[in-house]
């Protein structure tokens, strides 16, 4: 009985120890997220004085602000607009003011989103702190200055009877953005002038310049990035083809890949060297001035290749997606020892894009695009919206925009700083049965749902090329 006041003492003294031991770390945990608020209001208020200059440097405000008709003005307006009429609100300064708003409520819908990038941006050491909030400005107004489609041309790929399919695999523009190619399951590629198809708007059916037959259903499509008429393709039947589009001849064609083969492209610094990625789980290197029957090195992969990618400026680097829901990022003098493996989608890696020299974009049948950093070997971002769960939807990037079609008929546009969708875009739906191509059970007739099957941009353009799985082709602008 006499040590029971001691260990009650004893146990108090603990209770107060863990009280204060818990109260001091909250307060250095709360201390250090004050000094990091003060740190970033600190950095508000300098880019807050910066963006204050840049408009008083503007000159006077363009954009009016609009009262509502039933606002009253208050007694020292009303003396002051005896002395001094305001200037009439026109219809385009309605316009202006009520595109202002959108902008604002667009940023404003997507705040905690935009706010954690931009503090992202500022938390790390920064040599030119104008340059770093010129370049969030940039991505802002990338964002929110674009608001709908306008579209310039319609057109359509195959021939459009009930029993036919008229999927488009592939859409590419030549150097010059003159000249662009459609491929698909029709098993031609057909080469439009791209003027030529804005100056004859409402012909359903354009004529090629230029129309190849192959023997099996494309895959892809890819020019060559310095001579203007040369075109690679690759097909089901894993055959690589190298074309002469003035002529509409083959040049070269090889057929080493065992399997299907679902992606072609020409690296962008060296155009005499192609690579191509196939089922059978190998990327493939040719150089058809070097060497006319073989290629002429072999990447083995763990799975199959469904997209393979260049680096933009240095031709040893090499991208691929595969069907282990890897992106692989090679530098083939070290083919063994891969720069990074990117993981973190659930299924297969469809498509892989480079949108910066340190930054790729890739797609996946798992219904996410996914931005990485090569450098660090990190997914910056993951954005989701579209859906996308067993077809080769498409993926095309340009500056600051990411655009993917969907298994819904339509195709979405994505601002890279941004997880959500910008704008969507709806094909009509014009087809209802078709033999389903996968096979049903006792070879019954199945619906076959539409989907957009390709999208590109027109390089250092706001103008896209999407096709769906009908053969309906809109040439499209961002506005």
């Amino acid at each position: 009985m006499q040590h029971t006041p001691c260990r009650a003492q004893q146990e108090e003294v603990y209770e107060s120890t863990v009280l204060l031991d818990f109260l001091e770390r909250a307060k250095q945990c709360k201390q250090q997220e004050l000094e990091t608020i003060q740190k970033q209001l600190a950095v508000l208020e300098e880019d807050c004085s910066t963006a204050e200059a840049k408009m008083a440097a503007g000159g006077e405000q363009t954009v009016p602000s609009i009262h509502s008709p039933s606002q009253e003005p208050s007694s020292s307006e009303a003396s002051s607009s005896q002395q001094v009429a305001p200037d009439p609100v026109t219809p385009a300064d309605l316009a202006a003011a009520e595109g202002l708003d959108k902008r604002k409520l667009r940023v404003h819908s997507n705040f905690d989103e935009l706010l954690q990038n931009y503090l992202e941006g500022s938390s790390g050491p920064v040599e030119d702190p104008a340059e770093r909030l010129e370049e969030f400005s940039d991505s802002l107004r990338s964002f929110t200055r674009l608001s709908s489609f306008r579209e310039l041309s319609a057109f359509t790929y195959g021939d459009q009877s009930p029993s036919s399919c008229s999927i488009v695999s592939s859409i590419e523009f030549d150097k010059d953005g003159e000249f662009f190619a459609i491929a698909g399951v029709t098993r031609k590629i057909k080469v439009f002038n791209y003027h030529s198809v804005l100056r004859n708007v409402g012909f359903p059916n354009h004529f090629p310049v230029q129309e190849m037959t192959c023997n099996a259903k494309l895959s892809s499509v890819c020019y060559n990035p310095y001579h203007k008429s040369t075109l690679a393709s690759s097909d089901y039947e894993g055959c690589v083809s190298v074309w002469d589009t003035n002529t509409g001849l083959r040049t070269v064609s090889y057929q080493e890949h065992s399997k299907r083969v679902w992606s072609v492209v020409y690296n962008p610094t060296d155009p005499t060297i192609f690579a191509s990625g196939s089922d059978d789980c190998t990327v493939k290197l040719w150089c058809p001035p070097r060497q006319q029957q073989h290629s002429i090195f072999t990447l083995p992969a763990h799975a199959n290749v469904c997209s393979v990618k260049f680096h933009p400026t240095d031709y040893m680097y090499l991208a691929y997606g595969s069907a282990d829901h890897c992106i692989h990022y090679v530098d083939l003098r070290k083919p063994d020892e891969p720069l990074r493996v990117l993981r973190g989608h659930r299924k297969a890696v469809s498509y892989v894009q480079f949108i910066s020299p340190t930054e790729l974009v890739s797609a996946s049948t798992d219904s996410e695009l996914k931005l990485w950093n090569t450098e660090l070997g990190q997914c910056v971002r993951t954005y989701r919206g579209h859906t996308n769960d067993k077809n080769f939807v498409g993926l095309t990037v340009n500056a600051n925009y990411i655009a993917c079609g969907s298994e819904n008929n339509a195709f979405y546009v994505y601002s890279k700083a941004v997880s959500k969708p910008m704008l969507e875009y709806k094909f009509n739906i014009s087809r209802n049965i078709l033999p389903d191509s996968s096979g049903g059970p006792e070879g019954q007739q199945a619906e076959l749902v539409d989907f957009v099957s390709s999208v590109c941009f027109k390089k250092n353009t706001n103008i896209v090329l999407a096709a769906n799985s009908q053969g309906h082709i809109k040439v499209l602008e961002l506005i």
